[in-house]
């Protein structure tokens, strides 16, 4: 499940970037779009 959780992070992240560019998305924009909570992409990928 987690592993789950972190490529959802990431697979959203690659689209919104495509789409908006990475200086118009922002870490909310993706944790948003990826249905998961902000605290996740701390615990997968670190501050």
């Amino acid at each position: 499940m987690a592993a789950d959780t972190k490529e959802k992070i990431l697979t959203t992240a690659e689209t919104l970037f495509a789409e908006q560019g990475i200086a118009n998305t922002s870490l909310r924009h993706i944790t948003q779009a990826a249905q998961v909570n902000l605290a996740s992409v701390n615990y997968h990928f670190g501050s």
